[in-house]
């Protein structure tokens, strides 16, 4: 075997070279533009666009060591230093050495600010609580029986892949608990039914983050809702136009749903494909080989399958009680002399608060049910949970460090010179939530993070719709901010769900037993499939042209289903 880098990493070594280099001069030019202006002065008056530098410090970092948490620490660093022109003596801790009160400014003000405010508090909390909700079902054998119930069904090789379509959706909160249960729980029903391993994992990544980003209780909802609620609170500050002063960041998830076209589309794929019985591209062949392999004997399973009500009853508890507290809360903040309107309910409830008593409730029942059903004992209750908590702290982390980055880049005032600059240049604003889309695609894609390019994007998205929509006519003010708000959360899951370098897409391809080159390279023509379908049933039809989300929807699942059709060969 010869020693010699290939072609392939050569490039990509000389690719980030590349983007090292250009980071470093952007840093330079930067620093520059500190160095020739007077104390105090406005930050938009001194670097002007360059106040997308730690942005950029952001993504670049994350291309050059595939890593998220260092590049947005050093993006944090990078908006810290860029400030300090800005900050009055007492706003640098005493210090007068330029590096020492970036780092303290970074830590002190933006790290630790972060981390006292209370709903990223609740936020925080309730990611642990559902993280060991998870992990206490997943050993008590609950998620497993359930999928094993599901897997049960599969007669066929069409039955197969609904069955697999049908468990993803099931393990609806969180995609690193779908992709960990449904690929190895399915590998021997697809083995069976001879159908591909590459199969199996387009499956489970296709309903892992498309369906945990866009499910109303999950490990994903505290963090949308907290990135949205960013840009609301520096539209806040700024003064919030009229036709979006009465959206709340829950609201705003909600209403953002119908216009999340990419994952609703790559859902919707997944069951096409599976019903119709038709492959297109590389999948083909690797179907087309798979029906040619023995099948293996089938292997007696010793899932307990009643245990899957170990899982079905918290998670219908966290759902259930997430709702009740938010009517409760919800109406509970309408005034007596006004109506409870749906509008008004979601505005007052305590969205955060009402999913963190939910979460501990439900991780409460799971443990009980667990114990007294003698599935765990209570040592290994309180191990699951603890694993399960502990999973989830480098999404903990992110958020940490992406709300110090997004408080950062707000007081550099970049939401508003990106509207001053989209203003300057006639930006049409029907094309608005496809620039985003496609912006959150090119950094989810280079990155391999959603999480990563929805802290970055997200809240500055909000802001700059919220300025730009502030002279339409309210329906279509906010038409055009729910699609910017959607568009940006939809395009993360997009590039990440194409990208190589994403944590989901290696997962997937581990957890389903598939090598990583054959599903990044099985799976893209579907995913581009689905991404040039919301585009134009989305973008086009729906912001552009003015139609409801669930029409553009309807005509995107024809569209969809025209391409299996006229593309689509059976196997």
């Amino acid at each position: 075997m010869s020693d010699h880098p290939s072609p392939i990493r050569i490039a990509i070594l000389c690719s980030r070279l590349a983007v090292l280099a250009a980071l470093i001069i952007l840093c330079g030019m930067t620093a520059l533009q500190a160095g020739k202006a007077p104390a105090g002065t406005a930050p938009e008056d001194i670097y002007g666009l360059y106040v997308l530098t730690p942005a950029l410090v952001a993504i670049g970092l994350a291309v050059v060591t595939a890593q998220v948490l260092p590049a947005l620490a050093m993006a944090v660093l990078t908006a810290a230093a860029m400030l300090l022109p800005c900050l009055p003596a007492d706003a640098r801790y005493g210090e007068t050495n330029g590096a020492v009160a970036a780092v303290r400014v970074a830590v002190e003000t933006y790290v630790v600010g972060a981390m006292t405010d209370i709903d990223h508090i609740k936020i925080i909390v309730f990611t642990l609580t559902i993280g060991g909700m998870v992990g206490v079902i997943g050993a008590n054998g609950g998620t497993t029986a359930l999928v094993a119930l599901v897997a049960g069904r599969a007669r066929g090789r069409r039955a197969g892949q609904l069955v697999a379509w049908l468990a993803g959706l099931l393990v609806f909160f969180d995609d690193y608990a779908n992709s960990m249960i449904v690929g190895p729980t399915l590998q021997p029903v697809f083995d069976r039914l001879r159908l591909s391993r590459a199969k199996l994992s387009y499956i489970v990544d296709s309903t892992a983050a498309p369906v945990a980003s866009i499910a109303l209780i999950g490990t994903w909802i505290g963090a949308e809702i907290g990135y949205i609620q960013d840009g609301l609170d520096e539209l806040a500050r700024l003064g919030t136009p009229a036709c979006v002063a009465d959206v709340t960041a829950y609201q705003a998830f909600l209403q953002s749903l119908p216009y999340r076209f990419y994952p609703i589309f790559a859902l919707v794929l997944v069951g096409l494909l599976a019903g119709m019985g038709r492959d297109f591209g590389p999948m083909l062949g690797a179907e087309r080989s798979a029906v040619n392999v023995s099948a293996p004997m089938a292997v007696e399973t010793t899932v307990r399958r009643w245990r899957g009500w170990l899982a079905a009853i918290p998670v219908l508890i966290l759902v259930t009680g997430t709702i009740a507290i938010i009517l409760i809360t919800g109406m509970r903040a309408v005034p007596a002399d006004e109506s409870a309107t749906a509008q008004a309910v979601l505005s007052g409830a305590d969205a955060f608060g009402s999913i963190l008593y939910a979460a501990i409730a439900s991780l409460a029942i799971a443990a009980l049910l667990g114990i007294t059903t003698r599935a765990n004992t209570l040592a290994r209750t309180m191990e699951a949970t603890l694993e399960g908590m502990a999973r989830m702290l480098p999404a903990v982390v992110v958020l940490v460090l992406a709300w110090a980055l997004s408080k950062s880049t707000s007081d550099l005032r970049l939401g508003a010179v990106a509207t001053s600059f989209l203003q300057g240049e006639d930006v049409k604003l029907t094309w608005l939530p496809l620039l985003i889309f496609l912006a959150a695609a090119g950094v989810s894609l280079a990155t391999g993070t959603s999480w990563g390019t929805m802290a970055i994007l997200c809240p500055v998205a909000v802001e700059v719709a919220g300025r730009l929509v502030a002279d339409l006519p309210p329906d279509a003010a906010h038409r055009v901010f729910y699609a910017s708000v959607g568009a940006v959360l939809a395009g993360a899951i997009f590039g990440d769900h194409c990208s190589p370098i994403s944590d989901t897409t290696v997962l997937s391809a581990a957890a389903s037993g598939c090598r990583l080159e054959e599903h990044v390279w099985t799976q893209a023509p579907y995913a581009l499939a689905a991404c040039v379908v919301a585009v134009l049933a989305g973008n086009v039809l729906c912001t552009w042209w003015g139609l409801p989300a669930w029409l553009c929807i309807g005509v995107g699942v024809i569209l969809l289903a025209g391409v299996v059709r006229a593309l689509g060969r059976r196997t």
